[in-house]
């Protein structure tokens, strides 16, 4: 009986234990938020405690809106799952979404949830709770493990903590996004006027609290900066109302070629950066050739009659934290020095800092 009695105690105590660490990732994750109202941002908050919390080899938080779910922030599902915008039809987000109940699984492939798994993932634990905003599935929390029975009681219990945060999170970004006055000031300090992208600002304050960032969860970092090549030229032949119809275009084409959560901003005339966030110097170099590339052949309006290759082009150095810089100014530096030379070594070319520069 003794022992009964003192187990009990024991298993009591762990749970009050459990239950003080929830509450106090839960209060980590207010100190970090502080004023932001970025969805996004947020989510990578959320996400980094979840990870530190409950072991698990994939996580992500999905926004469902209408019928669209959009990852906002992830970690170990890979490219092809950053990059998706899904159907909230597919499972096991329909599942979730009609039911407004959670999937938690340990053997997910000897059970009737295996359709659930994401086609690529190969798991076998699985969960996905639902962020209840206003009544509504507004998003889904999802983890997965190669592991059996991965997940506990206790895990489960943090995560619907997580999710009941979040579902206000949700509410008030939501609102500030559909604030008219809100937006207008938005667009009005952090947007460049001409091109749509985020502007110079904006940029200073993000290269900021990105760096900090990845320091505090020792993630990487990439910068592009990319320059139009010869675009005196263009100006110069075609006028300068052309030459920022030419730089919207440039703009739309480098946005609908990178990944949603990938920000572009102006720099200067004719120069942008990319941040690219969790990437390191050969995903981000990849990325780079391809965008130059895909800038090369897409035809652009009197290229041929300005443009001493008879096409628009674009030079971009690549720069990453923290190999190549220990913080912001030092990293624009970097990426500046490799896009200086990529411009002299003939322009239309992608070139990563090397050290010995």
């Amino acid at each position: 009986m003794a022992g009964t009695a003192e187990k009990k105690k024991l298993e009591k105590l762990l749970a009050i234990i459990t239950k003080l660490a929830h509450l106090t990732a839960i209060a980590r994750v207010h100190l970090r938020i502080g004023t932001i109202f970025e969805l996004k941002k947020i989510s990578r908050i959320y996400l980094r405690e979840l990870i530190d919390m409950v072991g698990c080899d994939g996580c992500a938080i999905t926004r469902i809106d209408k019928h669209k779910a959009t990852i906002l922030a992830e970690r170990g599902l890979g490219e092809t799952f950053r990059d998706m915008v899904l159907s909230a039809d597919q499972p096991p987000l329909k599942y979730v979404v009609d039911t407004k109940q959670a999937i938690f699984t340990g053997d997910v492939l000897s059970s009737p949830d295996a359709s659930y798994v994401p086609h690529g993932r190969s798991v076998e634990s699985l969960i996905c709770t639902p962020i209840i905003v206003n009544n509504h599935v507004g998003g889904i929390i999802y983890l997965d493990s190669v592991k059996k029975n991965a997940f506990n009681e206790e895990d489960i219990e943090f995560i619907e903590l997580l999710a009941q945060e979040i579902s206000i999170t949700f509410d008030i970004c939501t609102t500030f996004e559909r604030s008219t006055e809100y937006s207008l000031v938005r667009n009005l300090f952090t947007s460049d006027e001409l091109t749509g992208c985020l502007n110079r600002r904006k940029f200073d304050l993000d290269i900021v609290t990105e760096i900090a960032s990845a320091k505090k969860y020792g993630e990487q970092l990439s910068l592009l900066i990319i320059d139009i090549d010869w675009l005196k030229n263009y100006n110069d032949f075609h006028g300068h109302e052309k030459g920022d119809t030419l730089l919207r275009k440039v703009v739309d084409t480098l946005a609908s070629n990178t990944r949603p959560y990938e920000k572009i901003y102006r720099y200067g005339g004719e120069e942008f950066i990319i941040m690219m966030l969790d990437t390191d110097k050969e995903r981000a170099s990849s990325a780079a050739r391809r965008l130059q590339e895909t800038i090369e052949r897409k035809p652009f309006e009197g290229e041929k009659e300005s443009q001493p290759n008879k096409t628009i082009t674009v030079s971009i150095g690549v720069a990453t934290f923290p190999s190549h810089a220990d913080h912001g100014d030092k990293l624009i530096e970097t990426a500046n020095s490799a896009l200086h030379r990529a411009k002299e070594s003939g322009r239309n070319q992608v070139c990563v800092f090397d050290s010995t520069e």
